[in-house]
């Protein structure tokens, strides 16, 4: 017997964005902390690393302060909110959720205002009491990269936790699996958040000898792992019980435009042909005296970046009207 209750009597599309925002979020903080150790390990490009670390904490605190809001009002009691220490069950991914979205905030924010504020390369604002608090609360930068260390942990946490939380449901809700979703959610979360992060680093240092190009290799790496997982999960869905296979039903026909178009073309494909393109201009021309083919690299460069970061929203989105529009089978 089908039971015509849906999903979608309670989540949304702003579920979805939630979803994005917090993988951008956990993703683009990974990414600026790679890039602020690397700067120990590459001096020549120190200040241009310096620059996307402290951007990517400002994209990861914006990031994941408008997804908080998103999810805070979609609970109804958005007030509930501020009794948030009075959740301990540790056996609870909603319950880990709440803490690790407080403590990646409070991590996030403070590399920014470390980064930012207070110092000579900062960002190009003069604001006396927030400079000063960077600099009474700056701690030396071999504890600070401990913390940033320690915040690429938290991030991971961050990008998976809202996998493993709906795939709690994997048992009636196919499409959310318990192996697949979360490692879904992961590849996807990094290679966003190095999109989000290198793509404004490509507009505001350009293209050479910031790092973007190796880091634009890293993303197709990660991309390909990503395709990898997403096809296993079509398959999986093809090939298991009836809700699973009118859910991949629902995919490849009436959401065939959001998975095929969006996820797939824009997201992964797209974004691996046109990294093929940057390569094989990097291998035809110098670059440094190709000042006309630097241009068009730096284009295409932030168009692919641009991509990725849309294939994962229309990613989340895919997750969860993908869930919502197939019946719950009841027993």
């Amino acid at each position: 017997m089908v039971n015509p209750l849906l999903p979608a009597e309670f989540w949304g599309t702003s579920i979805g964005i939630y979803l994005f925002l917090g993988g951008l979020a956990g993703g683009a903080y990974i990414a600026g902390a790679v890039a602020d150790l690397l700067t120990t390990r590459q001096p020549d490009r120190k200040e241009s690393y310096f620059a996307t670390a402290r951007w990517s904490m400002v994209i990861a605190v914006a990031a994941i302060s408008i997804g908080g809001l998103l999810l805070v009002f979609h609970l109804g009691e958005p007030l509930n909110v501020l009794k948030f220490w009075l959740f301990t069950n540790s056996q609870s991914w909603m319950t880990i959720g709440i803490w690790v979205i407080i403590l990646f905030t409070a991590l996030a924010a403070l590399q920014a205002l470390w980064l930012g504020f207070g110092r000579e390369h900062g960002f190009p604002v003069d604001i006396g009491p927030i400079d000063s608090l960077a600099q009474v609360t700056r701690p030396s930068e071999s504890i600070r990269r401990a913390i940033t260390t320690f915040g690429i942990v938290i991030g991971v946490l961050l990008a998976v936790y809202t996998a493993l939380l709906i795939s709690a449901a994997g048992d009636i809700v196919p499409l959310w699996d318990q192996t697949w979703l979360p490692l879904l959610f992961l590849t996807s979360s990094l290679s966003i958040g190095i999109a989000a992060v290198f793509g404004l680093t490509v507009l505001t240092q350009g293209f050479l000898d910031t790092g973007v190009q190796e880091f634009s290799v890293a993303d197709d790496v990660i991309i390909l792992a990503e395709l990898g997982v997403l096809g296993v999960l079509m398959w999986t869905l093809k090939n298991g019980g009836p809700t699973a296979v009118e859910t991949f039903q629902y995919i490849m026909n009436d959401g065939w435009l959001l998975f095929w178009g969006g996820v797939v073309g824009v997201g992964l494909v797209g974004p691996l042909v046109l990294s093929g393109l940057l390569l094989g201009i990097e291998g035809r021309c110098d670059l440094h005296k190709n000042t006309i083919m630097c241009r068009r690299a730096t284009s295409i460069c932030a168009v692919k970046f641009g991509m990725v970061v849309v294939g994962g929203l229309m990613l989340r989105l895919l997750i969860i009207l993908g869930a919502l529009n197939v019946p719950i089978i009841g027993a």
